[in-house]
């Protein structure tokens, strides 16, 4: 890391952890006054963040696209842009942040941890694949974890009951809630099946396969099933409220595993790019 990347990822990832501890203030004091602040303020640490991806391109020449810390900071900024995004165009759904902020915490923290050195691209990541398929891989984990937060709310609205907490009576209803947490999921699976795709067509042509069995692949696409899984019952089954939440809470691991625990784990898949 350069000196500017270290200051201003330091930066972000502070100003993340305070105002999770914001965010766990309103809920426990059931203070809704304060998701204003906070929601500001997550927005100043995604300032910082954007200034720490800048200075790492500016350092190596390229955008962070692998290995676990640039993982957790491409990723991150993804999920708490878009937290951002949407708590700016609906104030009801500020409370977002509260689920997706700390998960990008816990990823910067174990990202940093890593092996956060500049290092030059690796000669197989220069193709134009690597774009489409990161960058989908990206929104789909967005989609995910925002499916995720829409879950968490649910699952506190309909707990708490109206009336019952001020901070509570301020997130969308259990219908919009239940809605948000479907598009959400459908969002994630399109943009999921676009980066198999073009994975698989990269594959093809840096390892001769489209497919190999890969452990990154294997629990790519295991979690690309629960997903799927996860569309037909609430198609064709019905599944809604509750079971819906509870199991969008429980998918979201998969995909965590999928981009951080195989690597941590097993060190051999065709997945690692970086020496470590």
């Amino acid at each position: 890391m350069s000196n500017w990347e270290t200051i201003f990822f330091w930066a972000a990832l502070v100003t993340y952890a305070i105002s999770c501890g914001g965010f766990i203030y309103s809920i426990v004091f059931k203070n809704p006054r304060a998701l204003p602040k906070l929601t500001c303020l997550v927005a100043i640490g995604l300032v910082a963040h954007s200034a720490a991806i800048a200075s790492r391109f500016y350092a190596t020449g390229h955008l962070p696209w692998s290995g676990d810390y640039e993982y957790s900071l491409m990723g991150g900024w993804f999920i708490v842009a878009a937290s951002v995004w949407i708590g700016v165009r609906n104030k009801g759904l500020q409370p977002l942040a509260a689920a997706t902020v700390p998960l990008v915490v816990v990823m910067m923290g174990y990202g940093v941890m890593r092996h956060p050195a500049l290092t030059p691209m690796a000669a197989s990541l220069k193709t134009n694949w690597l774009y489409i398929h990161v960058y989908f891989a990206w929104l789909a984990f967005c989609s995910y974890t925002l499916a995720m937060a829409a879950s968490v709310l649910f699952l506190l609205k309909e707990k708490g009951g109206a009336g019952e907490h001020p901070l509570y009576d301020r997130f969308p209803s259990l219908e919009r809630l239940d809605e948000l947490i479907f598009r959400y999921l459908v969002f994630g699976f399109i943009t999921n099946s676009i980066m198999l795709v073009a994975g698989s067509i990269w594959a093809e042509g840096l390892w001769g396969s489209y497919w190999n069995w890969d452990p990154v692949e294997t629990w790519s696409l295991i979690s690309y099933l629960v997903y799927a899984i996860a569309i037909h019952l609430r198609v064709a089954m019905g599944w809604r409220g509750a079971k819906l939440a509870w199991m969008m809470v429980i998918a979201l691991s998969t995909v965590v595993i999928s981009f951080f625990g195989v690597t941590f784990v097993v060190n051999t898949s065709l997945h690692v790019f970086q020496v470590r």
